[in-house]
């Protein structure tokens, strides 16, 4: 896991920078989106208190991907790289 990423997991308890707490009452909230999730996990910035769901963060992901996919230059390849099937 990268270092500074944060992953708490509901009712398990939460890791960092390989260290793992255990913590029955350990709680998960998207301040993203504002749910309660199974687990989140934080942006891994020193200052950064804002932890996002899977499906946020999956979102913000696709985002990334369809952004570089639109503003690729001519004869530029895909942005996921090489499909292989």
């Amino acid at each position: 896991m990268a270092d500074g990423i944060e992953v708490r997991v509901k009712g398990k308890g939460s890791v960092k920078d390989g260290v793992a707490t255990r913590d029955a009452a350990q709680l998960a909230h998207c301040d993203l989106c504002g749910a309660d999730a199974d687990m989140v996990a934080s942006s891994g910035a020193p200052d950064a208190s804002t932890f996002g769901c899977k499906s946020c963060l999956r979102s913000r992901l696709e985002a990334l991907t369809l952004g570089a996919w639109m503003l690729r230059d001519p004869g530029e390849g895909l942005p996921w790289g090489k499909v292989s099937g």
